[in-house]
């Protein structure tokens, strides 16, 4: 039998098969990232990423270029036909704060993946583009991989495989694993990249009527394209496969803007909705993650951000594993995630309905803010039944907080005390900072939190307005286990620091 060539086989080069590489490669772990196409999509799919998503950004490296090549709080004008009803930001839910300092940022898909696949070049990665997986055989020791290139057919050994290889995933076929779940043939909608003249870039241009259903033209930051959706009237029960032509006469018939032609498109797509979860996200040492695993309608723009929670929930237990932790923590992975994509199915229908309802009235104001809410910002999932969570009190996302660096009285970010790959212990209260020992301590980064204004000492921070201890709800005299993956595992009292750093240890701690 060969032997592997890499620890992790990942399919599929989108957000969720680059985030996976990006925090395997950073932990030093031997991926191997093939893609079917022959180079990088230019679709803008998707153009949203939510606020946890943007955590995951930050902990990844490239929240700062996120940020500069992305865009916020773009206006939303509404027109009945050519005439202006309203402009105004309907902000969405996500409004920063102490505990969750990004807002949702407008990307384009393309543009995020180039960000993602320059950090993965910078951490060493490549992507082996034009490399299309056509058979799938494991064992007990790996994973055997048979792929199609430009030169011919190889193989590919390695010990897990990971299919991000969206909806039709070849993977999931290989693997065995049934995608379950139902049509909606009322909900199709005419997609597009396009150029436009004569159409202000400042904001999104909006039209609803009951006749038409929705238009929507959406500026793509940093580029000079528009994002063009339109959706199908539900009586027209074959509706036409997209074109130029097309689409300039569903401009005209539901705008007729004077001055405002579409001159291009570099994509054009008929998307019919369809809501489906894997029966399973596992089969032996076969994952799944993305759209690979769910399929659900856009609304609310969870599907991206909730393929790049995936891989960030998998990517540090399979680095655990690899590094001689029990294999049972992969099975972690189905039990976490895949409650929380049959959360965002049920989401993202029910607010699709209400959006299309909302045109059927023209409240255009409404159906814009019912596309957003708590849930699609990613910052309510929480996994307290999971077998990594550790009492009643545990289970939720890690909040952030400014403070001061004891040390040097600079402005720290929690954040900033939970970025990389290790797990993070604070220490809450006028306790000394405690000193985890044994063999796990080494991946375990301790920090101590207080409001104690003239508190010094290396890894301490000062709670200067209290936000932290406000947002971890404890008035001191505990500790809080944060996972890698930005989650509270435990929180105990300052005298079970042994009793935390053996429960660490026991959940992949290395």
């Amino acid at each position: 039998m060969m032997e592997p060539t890499a620890d992790v086989l990942i399919v599929g080069a989108g957000p969720t098969g680059l985030t996976l590489a990006c925090d395997l490669a950073r932990r030093g772990v031997a991926v191997r990232l093939v893609e079917r196409a022959a180079h990088p999509s230019t679709a803008s799919r998707a153009k949203t990423i939510q606020p946890r998503a943007l955590e995951v950004a930050d902990d990844l490296g490239v929240i700062e270029r996120v940020l500069k090549e992305g865009a916020v709080n773009i206006p939303t004008r509404h027109y009945d036909r050519d005439r202006v009803v309203s402009e105004a930001v309907e902000v969405a839910a996500g409004t920063p704060a102490p505990d969750a300092p990004y807002p949702p940022v407008w990307l384009s898909q393309p543009k995020f993946e180039q960000i993602l696949r320059d950090r993965l070049a910078d951490l060493g990665g490549t992507i082996e583009w034009g490399t299309a997986v056509t058979g799938l055989d494991q064992d007990g020791d790996g994973v055997t991989a048979t792929v199609e290139t430009a030169t011919g057919e190889a193989t590919i050994r390695a010990r897990y495989a990971v299919g991000a290889d969206g909806g039709r995933s070849t993977v999931r076929k290989h693997a065995g694993i049934a995608l379950r779940g139902t049509s909606h043939p009322d909900q199709r909608w005419h997609l597009g990249d396009v150029r436009i003249d004569g159409l202000s870039r400042h904001c999104q241009h909006v039209w609803m009527s009951k006749e038409h259903g929705i238009l929507s033209l959406f500026p793509l930051p940093g580029t000079d394209l528009w994002q063009f959706q339109a959706s199908v009237p539900a009586d027209v029960n074959d509706p036409q496969e997209p074109s130029l032509e097309l689409f300039r006469d569903i401009f005209a018939s539901r705008a007729a803007v004077p001055g405002v032609r579409i001159t291009g498109a570099d994509w054009l797509s008929l998307y019919k909705i369809n809501v489906c979860l894997a029966d399973r996200y596992r089969a032996g040492r076969i994952f799944l993650a993305g759209d690979a695993a769910h399929i659900h309608s856009p609304a609310g723009g969870q599907g991206m951000n909730t393929g790049i929670q995936d891989a960030y929930n998998l990517g540090w237990k399979l680095a655990a594993v690899l590094a001689d932790a029990d294999p049972v923590l992969l099975d972690t992975y189905e039990q976490e995630r895949r409650p929380v994509a049959q959360a965002v199915l049920g989401d993202s229908t029910t607010r699709l309905r209400a959006v299309m309802r909302a045109a059927d009235d023209g409240d255009g104001p409404t159906a814009q803010r019912g596309l957003t809410g708590d849930f699609t910002t990613g910052l309510t999932i929480a996994y307290p039944d999971s077998p990594l969570t550790a009492g009643t009190a545990a289970g939720g996302r890690a909040p952030d907080a400014p403070c001061r660096d004891a040390a040097t009285g600079r402005p720290v970010r929690l954040l900033d005390l939970q970025r990389g790959p290790h797990w993070t212990l604070l220490s809450f209260g006028p306790d000394a900072l405690p000193q985890p020992d044994g063999p796990a301590a080494a991946g375990l980064r301790a920090f101590r939190v207080t409001t104690d204004p003239t508190a010094t000492g290396p890894r301490t921070v000062i709670d200067t307005d209290g936000h932290a201890h406000r947002a971890h709800a404890t008035h001191g005299g505990e500790l809080v286990l944060i996972r890698p993956d930005g989650y509270v595992a435990a929180r105990r009292p300052s005298r079970d620091l042994a009793a935390v750093v053996a429960l660490a240890a026991a959940h992949g701690l290395r």
